[in-house]
């Protein structure tokens, strides 16, 4: 009899055998639930980091070709009217505007455009087009003594207005000028 009672006593499963049935429905989703929050605090700021590597190819675009507008004002005690005026060739993919003055733009993927601006405001701005509403810029000043720097971002555009901030930018004022309507300006050290 007592062989009889242990055998009906151990019907408990082993804890190898526990593993092996699964997870509970509560354990799924308690798993679930932490994933889910994880990735809503990680996602905003993937997106900001790739935001600003976008943005620093831009300002290495526009530092470049100031560079090379800056050695064409020396040498001709004017700035540069188009692209081809610079010893700088345009970016491998990139598109010259033709005959409209100081513009060109980089495949769809790159999303960067950049604009030649002469006269009394001489500067190269580069813009990172995240959609129609939603860009920011980088402008770099030209010429023997200016070295101004400034970024701008749409008013409505967070993470644009982070990434200038995170530049070191200070906030100088808005701008309503024509490629960037309604933008903050920072100016950058």
């Amino acid at each position: 009899m007592a062989k009889f009672i242990k055998k009906r006593t151990k019907t408990n499963k082993t804890p190898a055998k526990r593993w092996l049935s699964g997870f509970t429905l509560i354990e799924l989703l308690v798993v679930v639930l932490i994933i889910g929050i994880l990735a809503a605090i990680a996602l905003p700021q993937y997106n900001r980091a790739v935001l600003r590597s976008r943005f620093v190819q831009a300002q290495t675009l526009a530092r470049n070709f100031a560079d090379a507008a800056t050695r064409y004002y020396l040498a001709n005690g004017h700035g540069p009217s188009y692209w081809s005026d610079l010893d700088l060739a345009l970016p491998s993919g990139c598109t010259d505007g033709g005959k409209e003055k100081g513009w060109f733009a980089c495949p769809p993927n790159s999303r960067i455009s950049c604009d030649l601006y002469g006269g009394a405001d001489e500067n190269i701005v580069c813009f990172l087009n995240m959609s129609d509403s939603q860009h920011i810029a980088y402008a770099q000043w030209f010429g023997p003594e200016s070295n101004q720097r400034q970024c701008w971002a749409p008013v409505d555009f967070a993470d644009g207005q982070a990434v200038c901030k995170a530049m070191g930018g200070q906030k100088i004022g808005s701008s309503n000028h024509g490629s960037c309507m309604g933008c903050d300006v920072y100016t950058l050290p």
